[in-house]
Parts: C-alpha cells; sequence; structure tokens
C-alpha cells in the first residue's frame, strides 16, 4: 500500500512549502519520512551521525536544487549550518565510517574532521586509534602542524610545540607517516613476489635482491610502531625493546619479514614456491589490507579478541619482568657467598700456615656439576663395594708434634 501525505496533518509551514514548489504527492510522503527520522534522530552515537548525513543526502535529491535548507528549517528545526556540517560528515568521512564507528569518534569532532584534507583525517584516526579516544582539542593539536592556515602569519613547526599538545601532534606525525611508509614496503615486497611467482623459472637469488632489505626495513618499522621500550628491573643502565605477543598474528609478520630478510633460512628451491604463494603472499596481503577485518590466511590460528591479547601481553610482560628479578637475585646472592667463602678461606689459611696446611673447599651445591644418572650407583651395588679404610689427614701428624712442644714449654715454665 503506497502511503499519501494528508495535507491536514502538515504543519502550516511544510503545507506552505510543499505548495510554493508543486511537489508530488510521492514526493512529499518520503520528504515526511525523511523529517520523521531528522526529527526523532538523537544524534548521540557516530552511527546515528552518519545516518543523520544520509537522509538529509536523500532529501536533498528530492528537492528542487538549493532548497534542503530551507526545508530542514522549516520543517525539522534545524540550522542550515547544521545541516550543512552533517552533510559534510556523510560526503567527506564516508569512506572512513566504519573505523570511526568502531573508535566511537563523537558527533562534534566528527563535524571538525570533515572540513579537513584526506591525509588529516587519517592522522587524527590514527591518533584515535593509538590513543582510545579523539576530541576536539586533540584534532585541533594534530592538525596544527599541517593544516593550511588561511590568515597570513609564520607557520609554526610542530615540533617546536611545547607541552602535551606539541608531543601528541609529533606522536600523530609519526603514526601517519610511519603506517604509510611501512604499508608501502609491504605493497613494494607483494608487488616482486606475486610478479615473481608468475614466471616459469622461479629465480631464488634474483628475488632476494629485490626484497630482502625491504623486508629488514619493513621489520624495524614495525617495531617502532608497535614495541616500547622498558628498564630491566635489575639493570636500571640496561634498556630492554619489548615483543610482540607470542602466537599472535602481528608476531608471525614480525617474523615472516625477519625470515624473507635472512635469505639463508629461505626455503631450498623445491618448496620455494609453496612458501611464497601459501605464505608470503596471503600474510602480507592481511598486513597491508584496507578493509576491515581482514580473513586471517592461517585457519589452524583461533581468533584472538584485543581484550585478550592485552591480557596475554601484560602477562607476558609481568612474568619476564618476575623471571629476571630471580636471576638478579641469583646473581647477587651467589656473588655474595663467594665473597663470604673466600674471606673464610683466607682466615683458614692464615691459621694453618704454621703448620704447613693448605685449605680446599668444596664446590657448593649450585655449581657442583650434576652427575648423569647412569654414574649414580645404586643401593646393591654400594652395598657390595667394600667400605673405604680411613686415611689420616696429613697435616695433622706435623701439628701434633708442635702441639706437644708447645705443652712442654707451658709445663716447664710453670
Amino acid at each position: 500500500m503506497t502511503k499519501t501525505t494528508d495535507a491536514f496533518t502538515l504543519p502550516s509551514a511544510a503545507r506552505t512549502f510543499y505548495e510554493a514548489y508543486s511537489l508530488a504527492e510521492d514526493t512529499k510522503s518520503q520528504l515526511e519520512e525523511t523529517a520523521m527520522f531528522l526529527i526523532g534522530v538523537s544524534r548521540r552515537s557516530t552511527e546515528e551521525t552518519f545516518k543523520l548525513g544520509e537522509h538529509l543526502e536523500r532529501a536533498a535529491g528530492l528537492l528542487p536544487e538549493g532548497t534542503l535548507e530551507k526545508w530542514a528549517v522549516e520543517r525539522c528545526g534545524y540550522t542550515a549550518r547544521h545541516v550543512r556540517t552533517q552533510r559534510a560528515v556523510f560526503r567527506n568521512l564516508a569512506r572512513y565510517k566504519d573505523i570511526l564507528v568502531e573508535l566511537a569518534v563523537g558527533p562534534t569532532v566528527l563535524g571538525k574532521l570533515s572540513a579537513f584534507e584526506p591525509e588529516q583525517i587519517e592522522q587524527a584516526i590514527g591518533f584515535a586509534a593509538q590513543n582510545g579516544r579523539l576530541r576536539v582539542q586533540d584534532v585541533v593539536a594534530i592538525v596544527a602542524g599541517s593544516k593550511n592556515e588561511t590568515e597570513a602569519g609564520p607557520q609554526i613547526d610542530p615540533y617546536d610545540v611545547g607541552g602535551l599538545d606539541g608531543l601528541k601532534a609529533i606522536i600523530a606525525i609519526k603514526v601517519r607517516d610511519g603506517v604509510k611508509s611501512f604499508i608501502g614496503h609491504l605493497e613494494e615486497i607483494r608487488a616482486h613476489v606475486s610478479e615473481a611467482v608468475l614466471e616459469k623459472r622461479l629465480i631464488k637469488k634474483t628475488l632476494a635482491a629485490q626484497i630482502h632489505l625491504t623486508a629488514r626495513l619493513a621489520r624495524k618499522e614495525l617495531e617502532s610502531l608497535a614495541q616500547f621500550v622498558m628498564p630491566n628491573p635489575h639493570y636500571h643502565y640496561v634498556i630492554w625493546e619489548t615483543k610482540l605477543p607470542a602466537k599472535t598474528r602481528w608476531n608471525d609478520v614480525g617474523n615472516l619479514l625477519h625470515k624473507i630478510g635472512g635469505t639463508d633460512t629461505w626455503p631450498e628451491k623445491g618448496e620455494l614456491r609453496t612458501w611464497l604463494e601459501n605464505e608470503v603472499l596471503p600474510l602480507l596481503e592481511w598486513a597491508s589490507a584496507k578493509t576491515k577485518d581482514p580473513v586471517w590466511p592461517k585457519a589452524d590460528k583461533a581468533s584472538i579478541s584485543p581484550a585478550a591479547t592485552l591480557l596475554v601481553d601484560t602477562s607476558l610482560l609481568a612474568a619476564n619482568q618476575q623471571r629476571h628479578q630471580d636471576d638478579g637475585v641469583s646473581v647477587v646472592a651467589g656473588s655474595e657467598r663467594d665473597s663470604v667463602e673466600a674471606e673464610a678461606v683466607k682466615r683458614l689459611e692464615a691459621m694453618l700456615a704454621p703448620f704447613g696446611a693448605k685449605v680446599t673447599m668444596e664446590q657448593s651445591a649450585t655449581s657442583r656439576q650434576i652427575l648423569p644418572e647412569d654414574s649414580i650407583p645404586s643401593l646393591a651395588e654400594s652395598m657390595a663395594e667394600p667400605p673405604k679404610a680411613f686415611r689420616r689427614p696429613a697435616f695433622l701428624d706435623r701439628v701434633k708434634p708442635a702441639a706437644n712442644k708447645a705443652d712442654d714449654v707451658a709445663a716447664s715454665a710453670a
């Protein structure tokens, strides 16, 4: 059943507008459906903001050219500026909709972003992805170094801006340019590999010369973008670089780039083509994909949620710290024990020097070599062996006469 608009139920302003432009009943019906949505939308979520812009664009296609703002003002109570902003959000940010919705960027920030160049928009998205949020002041700081100012005046280098605003700006530049360079190098490797596997004769040496240095650079770029640094918990002058969580997909990408960068670890000629087609190209395609949530090419790896990955990462970091602390304590305890033993040996040597005795120390349990299991005799073998005769230490024979002589001297003096 086709819906029709009852002229008597329309607001007077809308009725006057429709009559002035002689719109068809079907067009008025569609416009009224759009008006009901525009009036009722809460505009509280990112998704609704894009829907609002989409409905305004649809209404613009139904109305005579140049009359959308007038219709929205009279029928929906919108301001002309609000209409222009919402249409700009839909037109200029549509290609980024999925990631903006996922990041839950607010309507006011979307309005600011809609006026920027694509490079600046991508820069802001990178900042939001790294920091978990994007505010109006963040957007202003991010574009401060790259936005073309309309007013005459000297350009401010973002590397000269102090405080958090300056720091955020240069971090955003790092994310923007770093991601662009990393993806470019992955695509360069993919292009060479794709071209090589199409050849009837695949020459390993030729392909390696084309991509192995690029792979090394890409791996270092990934480490710079995704990994952190931390001090050694025991030796603070040693700074460590954290690792990507083991058994994660980006860790696999990093390992693959490491393998490509070292040609000695490449498969032999008979398995090279299979490796390139089934592992190298799929992983590089996954890592450089511009679509949302690309399919992981390795079916044997279960999907890991971001929260689970974070939990694994933090637990591994804590375990590493505890292990290094334990190792540090063991080292210190061992060195202290050795120092005490050395002092004891010196005192014993001083005491026994007059008697010509020497001091020997048995190795501690921690440093003593562990014998193989088959070298330890069983109980029956031990019982079958004759007991070893006790041998008197040689230095006791020398100590006894000296002690007797000292007693004789003391007796005669008495």
